[in-house]
Parts: C-alpha cells; sequence; structure tokens
C-alpha cells in the first residue's frame, strides 16, 4: 500500500510538471530579435529586426520598448513600448507604409503586435481606414515569431 502511495505521488508530480506552464519570466531578454513573419508574398523582399529595452524612463518590469529596423532601404522605421498582461507583451504602433497595395503605393496602417512572453510568438492585427484604390476600411491578419539574435 506505502509504494502505491509513493507511486500515485511520483505519476501526479510529474503529471503536474507537464501540465503546468513554465516560471514565468519578469520580462523577455533586452536585446535584438529578427521579426519572422508570413505578412509578405517576397520575404526577400522585407525584413526587419528588433531592437528590444527597457522603457524609459521609469524601467518598468512589465514594459519594455522595440525599435524596429528595416534591413531594405525603401521600408520605414516603427516604435513603441509594449505592455506585459497575463504572459503577453501587446503594442499598438502607427506605420506609415503598413498597407502595400497592388500599383506599390504604401499607405498607413495602425498595427497591433501581440505575443507570448516565453515563446516569443504572435500576432499582427493592421487596420487602415482607406484601403487600396479608395478602398474601405479593413484589417488584415498575420502571425509572427521573433529569434533572438
Amino acid at each position: 500500500m506505502k509504494s502505491f502511495k509513493i507511486m500515485t505521488a511520483a505519476v501526479l508530480m510529474v503529471a503536474a510538471a507537464i501540465v503546468a506552464p513554465p516560471p514565468a519570466q519578469a520580462m523577455m531578454k533586452l536585446g535584438n530579435y529578427d521579426l519572422l513573419t508570413n505578412r509578405y508574398d517576397r520575404p526577400a523582399s522585407a525584413s526587419w529586426f528588433w531592437y528590444v529595452r527597457n522603457c524609459w524612463p521609469d524601467k518598468q518590469p512589465d514594459c519594455v520598448h522595440v525599435a524596429a529596423r528595416p534591413r531594405r532601404a525603401f521600408y520605414r522605421y516603427y516604435e513603441g513600448s509594449a505592455q506585459l498582461v497575463n504572459g503577453r507583451y501587446t503594442m499598438t504602433v502607427d506605420v506609415v507604409d503598413g498597407l502595400i497595395c497592388p500599383d506599390n503605393r504604401r499607405l498607413p496602417t495602425r498595427e497591433t503586435y501581440s505575443w507570448d512572453e516565453v515563446s516569443l510568438a504572435g500576432t499582427i492585427e493592421s487596420h487602415y481606414s482607406v484601403g487600396c484604390f479608395n478602398g474601405p476600411p479593413g484589417m488584415q491578419f498575420w502571425t509572427f515569431a521573433l529569434v533572438r539574435l
């Protein structure tokens, strides 16, 4: 009977370790990240990296500042602060060239990036008030992953 109790306790501990999420970090590691996304039909034509640092001047433990830099000269910079709430960072930024039209015109968007603090996988919601060729307002959705450089 004693060995049955020990075996049951061991099985429950292993199950708890498998099911329980990993311990939360105070914040994501600061530094440079590759932004990998399915947003562009030609990934080689568009590529960004993020420089992630503490929010300034208060250095809140649940806030990081993201400076996004394009690797191609014809794209624009964007940056903003991301807040950590319930294990997810969320950042909303205005991107002057966020919507790329078939005729290669670029229109402004308001984009919300949301990503998991541990896996660094996330989503992008891109809202625009005027579509290509004076089309109606709309929203586009993509996924992304951050890979530490």
